[in-house]
């Protein structure tokens, strides 16, 4: 902290002295030019008028150099302009060409010759290869590289990909918080919700998800800027990188196009997961049409945009459910429930099981509508509008890989997407005085996202294999409104150009959630999910109800007590009634199947507001910076940044303490080198989902207390003080959790099947009437019927912030090459991340070594960390014994000792969020750039990186295994990419070669495996999170233990390497020249053009406690093959295995395996896919 304080002083008092501040000189949508005024002996010129006009638009700026013969011309709109210098004595010079892109600080140098008689110099410029007073590691992507390279779906923020550093982003594998259909990316190994994405200056993050909001169509774009590293003060809530996005403006000249896109799975190659006779459908059209022009010439101009999707394509099914399909609808009509695929009752769902995945469609309609109006007021004053809508539509989304816990989904999990996202924002800039320019900006956006269940099955979720009913880890609905105001004053000084500015937006959030409503049942294995439909059926072990196959499935299962349920958590329960139901389908007479699978929701209509929450909100900053030339080939880049959020005291503590000094420099020796240097503190913003997705699960009014006859209130929800709590260090108010019922399937024998059971026929249950081992009779439960969410994340939490560092040559060799060498780092701190706080006190605590009562059945359950009054156990009494196996017991009491009433055994899991994990990334990049007049354009960029975090989200995948023991959490990060290639180049033919209109372009991407972490696939270590996050033991570090050695270990985190990605995507293109102004373009793109078959992820559930034999180290190892042949099941330990302190026994109850003995035949196969060989055709006609 004194380090980081000296820093911000020590910045702070270098504003002050120069009168201005921060890092970069560049604003958010905008260019500025900047250069020397020199004589013929190489003196400088002060006085010289400067002149910049765009070319388009006629709109001229100006400047005077100043006694050092610099000048600045800022807040430039990027586009083609010509400069013009006059002085006294010297001919007038004119340079033409000026290409500026966006965010660009470029400079063009004037050299004056004496004057003759009506002289002038004329220059044509080429477009820089180098930029020398650059301080951020920087990439543009211009408008060629748009309209030219082939990019599947047209998104072209799939382009920031192309860059240095950049990477699809993992933080989304386990959990489903953020939206599947936006291309999520990862800077310097961040999350991708750590990202800021801009479009005119206009904030475009949805606060809700962290990731960006509806962009505008690739055809209304003019270029970006991605910025990785070292960026400048004006930027903030960022720990990742900036998008910086310029949409298109008219002209003085009337443009247009009209464009189709055509794709058909009729010319395309199989996945390895379609396999005929597996249906391989799909159609996709991408149409639209543009126009831009004047509406007064050299005043006023628009453009407009229109583009529509229609996308219908089969969806592809992970391998454990297409070759098990038959056993698992059968197992599902045991429980009164339609089989995969059919949305009917299942009276009327008859065809065959196969039939109804095959019959599936997905679909992704879209309509996108993109207004713009440039105004210029008068000479000082210019005005720019924007308007941009998004309607979109997609059926039948199986969410993929994103599922927390690693499940794959399901038809009966499918979501159906309706969004409209719309923005209107506007830009003033005013010339106050010739060095003294100002922008002010203001923004409306809204964003409707309904992503409703297409049934309301219960979930039953087969730990990281697949994901059946109701997905219970996606928001139902995200409703957000946006107002943003920004201003910023941009000061010419001698030679420093300042700049000061604020940025204010106030956001109102609703979330819906349903969470684990009706139920989520957790099942290690597909046969545990047998195991249960035969249970509920009451013919487990019998011919009778299930077939022999269905019996023979349900034996694997590896769960005591012959339910199948390792353990269970309830949303918010249904209410229901001893009678017969007044109002069906919402209920059902008593003891009657309830027919959800024709639920549009997982709960009534009317009890929207149970799982729904709304919360205001505001992010507050302010910035200074400068850019100081101390001399042409020196640049100095330095500035403070302040971030705020208000309306969050109810959650976390206001955190004033988000300052952020930045520095960087760039020196060029000659005009063919630059080398640059940044290094600078960055706050991030706090992601609004930590905040809503615990406090939407509500108690339905009086359902327990109330609706129960058998019920007192006194008794079960206010006798012996057992009321909402309070935590201080949690939240100021209700004590908080995810969900207010757990029942562990062990070591009851009843218990939580018994409640599913009842759930799947009734929608509820009674809480005085569930038998097992586990009564409910006389407990109160946080969330459910006494109690409900009140915050999910640490109070004291701070904002997360990183800070960056950069180093960077750039030299260009000849005309149109340059070579780039850089080094980029992010260290991360005060990352989010999950944690349970309803465990037991570790081995060698006192809390922990307390006896249980004489009297309790359960004699495994210890005392927890949270207290009969809503504290917290300081578990520190003693030397706490930390690793794997040091935790005490199977599961903690909640509150108090057993049979005293208070205790809250069957609260589960208590999701708290705190900001403990931390990341570090370190990058060496090399980038190659070649430009070849207008024939070649070339960009091929190559990163070697590690990213190491201890944490990488706050889902149950994510949860740490010994929470008192975060260290043992450090290892690769999902984010990890150690060796990252990618290259594009668009080839132009001569025009006087036989090839003359035709145009060549590729991207060509080289990646190493991501990595995965080995599951044991079931609850190994008899704790809360439900053997989602136990991983495998082993021995030694690198070694397999066995049954006479302890294991000492658990496998770290991504230690598995999946397989490499190599893909070549290509397009041929030729114009045909109707007229001089009017041209149509024939594209033909090959996506995948080799049909290598990219797999995306794999199976990483080992299925057995600990190693046998070797341990699989990537895809398609010696060792993996032979798990996958069976052959590894010879080589698995016999006995009672030690895991540090503790025993993990194979048969603990009764010779009833509890633990798997054999490796999954599955691991390490693909379960997602990237594309195979896809064609797309085009025609576009232009004028």
């Amino acid at each position: 902290m004194k380090a980081r304080l000296a820093l911000v002083v020590a910045v702070a008092f270098a504003l002050l002295l120069v009168g201005a501040g921060s890092t970069f000189a560049q604003a958010v949508a905008v260019a500025q030019l900047n250069g020397t005024v020199t004589d013929p002996s190489g003196g400088v010129v002060g006085g010289a008028h400067i002149s910049v006009r765009n070319t388009g638009t006629n709109v001229t700026s100006t400047a005077t150099s100043n006694d050092r013969g610099f000048y600045t011309v800022p807040n430039l709109t990027p586009g083609t302009y010509e400069l013009t210098a006059s002085y006294s004595g010297f001919a007038n010079y004119r340079q033409t060409q000026i290409v500026l892109t966006v965010g660009q600080s470029a400079t063009v140098d004037v050299a004056l010759q004496l004057a003759a008689a009506g002289e002038k110099v004329v220059v044509t410029s080429e477009v820089p290869v180098i930029e020398p007073t650059k301080t951020e590691i920087s990439q543009v992507v211009g408008e060629q590289q748009i309209q030219s390279l082939p990019i599947s779906g047209r998104l072209f923020t799939d382009f920031a990909l192309l860059t240095p550093g950049v990477a699809t982003s993992r933080t989304s594998l386990g959990t489903t918080i953020t939206e599947f259909e936006v291309t999520q990316i990862s800077f310097g190994g961040m999350r991708s919700f750590s990202n800021e994405i801009t479009v005119d200056g206009a904030d475009f993050v949805n606060a809700l998800s962290g990731v960006q909001r509806a962009t505008p169509p690739q055809d209304s774009v003019q270029e970006f800027r991605v910025v990785n590293n070292s960026f400048g003060a004006e930027y903030g809530r960022s720990v990742g990188g900036i998008v910086n996005i310029v949409t298109k403006s008219g002209t003085n000249d009337m443009h247009g196009s009209l464009y189709e896109y055509f794709q058909n799975s009729a010319l395309d190659s199989r996945s390895l997961l379609q396999p005929a006779p597996l249906p391989n459908q799909l159609r996709q059209n991408q149409f639209g049409g543009t126009l831009g022009g004047p509406i007064k010439k050299d005043k006023t101009f628009f453009f407009m945009n229109y583009e529509g999707k229609r996308r219908a394509e089969s969806p592809t099914y992970p391998p454990d459910l297409v070759s098990n399909i038959a056993l698992i609808d059968e197992a599902k009509a045991l429980m009164g429930l339609a089989p995969e695929g059919c949305t009917l009752p299942l009276a009327s769902c008859s065809g065959s099981p196969i039939s109804y995945l095959n019959g599936v469609l997905k679909t992704a309609n879209s309509d996108f509508g993109f207004a713009r109006l440039d105004h210029q007021i008068n000479t000082n004053n210019r005005l720019a509008l924007r308007y941009l809508i998004e309607d979109g539509r997609a059926l039948g989304e199986l969410i993929g890989n994103t599922l927390d816990g690693g499940g794959i989904g399901t038809p009966s999990g499918g979501r159906d997407l309706f969004v409209r996202d719309q923005s209107l924002s506007g830009t003033l800039t005013s010339i106050l005085t010739p060095n003294l320019v100002n922008t002010v900006l203001g923004q409306w956006a809204q964003r409707h996202y309904n992503f409703l269940g297409m049934t309301g099955q219960p979930d039953f979720s087969v730990l990281n294999d697949l994901e059946l009913g109701h997905n219970f880890g996606i928001d139902d609905q995200k409703y957000e409104s946006r107002m943003q105001v920004s201003d910023s004053i941009s000061w010419v000084k001698g030679n420093h150009l300042a700049k000061f500015g604020f940025d204010g937006n106030y956001i109102w959030d609703v979330d819906n959630f349903p969470g684990f409503t009706p139920v989520r049942s957790l099942m290690p294995g597909l046969g545990c999910l047998a195991n249960f439909a035969e249970y509920y059926d009451g013919s487990y072990g019998a011919d009778v109800g299930g077939s022999a196959g269905l019996n023979s499935l349900a034996a694997q299962c590896p769960v005591p007590g012959d339910n199948g349920i390792v353990f269970m958590y309830a949303g918010v329960p249904l209410p229901t009634s001893p009678t017969a139901c007044a109002n069906p389908p919402w209920c059902a007479p008593t003891g009657a199947p309830l027919n959800t699978s024709t639920w549009a929701n997982a709960y009534q209509p009317s009890l929207f507001s149970s799982y729904s929450r709304q919360i205001n909100h505001g992010y507050w900053g302010g910035f200074a910076q400068d850019q100081w030339r101390v001399t042409p080939k020196l640049t100095f880049n330095f500035g403070l940044r302040w971030d705020y959020e208000s309306g969050l005291a109810a959650f976390v503590k206001p955190d004033y303490t988000a300052w952020q000094p930045r520095i960087g420099l760039a020196y060029s020796p000659d005009s063919k080198t630059v080398v640059r240097a940044g290094a600078g503190m960055f706050s991030d913003r706090q992601n609004m989902s930590f905040f809503f997705i615990p406090n939407t699960q509500k108690v339905v009014a009086g359902y327990l207390c109330g609706n129960n006859p058998s019920a007192t209130i006194t008794a079960i929800c206010s006798g012996a003080g057992i009321q909402p709590q309070t935590m201080p260090m949690v939240a100021s108010g209700n004590l908080q959790a995810t969900q207010g019922y757990q029942i562990f399937g062990f070591p009851a024998s009843q218990g939580a099947a018994d409640m599913v059971a009842s759930i799947i026929q009734t929608g509820g249950y009674s809480a005085l009437t569930v038998g097992g081992v586990i009564p409910m009779a006389g407990t109160c439960f946080t969330t459910g019927a006494c109690g409900r969410g009140a915050g999910g994340m640490e109070h004291n939490s701070k904002l997360p912030y990183a800070v960056q560092a950069s180093a960077e040559i750039d030299r260009q060799f000849g005309k149109g090459f340059a070579l780039n060498l850089g080094y980029l780092f992010v260290g991360a701190h005060r990352l989010v991340r999950g944690n349970n706080i309803n465990v037991p006190c570790p081995v060698g605590t006192t809390d922990a070594a307390q006896a249980a009562s004489p009297t309790d059945p359960l004699p495994e359950w210890v005392p927890g960390m949270v207290n009969a009054n809503g504290t917290l156990s300081k578990c520190a009494t003693g030397v706490p014994v930390l690793g794997t196996g040091a935790l005490a017991g199977v599961g903690p009491w909640f509150n108090g000792a057993f049979g005293s009433g208070l205790q809250m055994l069957s609260s589960g899991l208590l999701d708290y969020n705190n900001n403990v994990a931390n990341a570090a990334y370190h990058g060496l990049t090399v980038t190659a750039l070649e430009r070849w007049g207008h024939y070649l354009n070339l960009t091929a960029n190559y990163t070697y990186s590690h990213t190491i975090d201890n944490g990488n989200f706050t889902t149950f995948i994510n949860l740490p295994v010994n929470q008192f023991d975060y260290a043992a959490e450090r290892s690769n990060s999902n984010q990890d990419v150690r060796h990252h290639f990618v290259a594009n180049f668009t080839l132009s033919a001569p025009k006087d070669s036989f090839l003359r209109n035709f145009e060549f372009s590729s991207i060509i991407t080289m990646q190493a495996g991501r990595p995965f972490t080995i599951f044991a696939g079931n609850n190994t270590l008899n704790d809360l999170a439900g053997g989602a996050t136990d991983r495998v033991a082993g021995g030694v570090p690198g070694s397999v233990c066995t049954s006479a050695s302890n294991c000492q270990t658990m496998i770290p985190r991504n230690t598995y390497i999946g397989a490499p990605l190599y893909s070549w995507d290509l397009r041929v293109s030729r114009a045909i020249h109707i007229s001089e102004r009017v041209k149509l373009d024939v594209i033909m793109d090959a996506f995948n053009v080799l049909d290598r078959a990219n797999i995306d992820e794999v199976t990483s559930v080992y299925g057995s406690p600990v190693f046998c034999g070797g341990i699989p180290k990537r895809y398609n190892d010696a060792t993996s093959l032979a798990i996958q042949a069976g052959a590894a099941s010879t080589a698995c330990p016999a006995g009672n295995i030690n895991i540090g302190t503790g025993t993990l026994a194979f048969n603990p109850i009764g010779g009833v395996n509890f633990i798997p003995y054999n490796p999954n035949a599955n691991f390490g196969k693909p379960r997602t896919m990237f594309n195979p060989r896809q064609f797309q055709f085009a025609a576009r006609f232009s004028f």
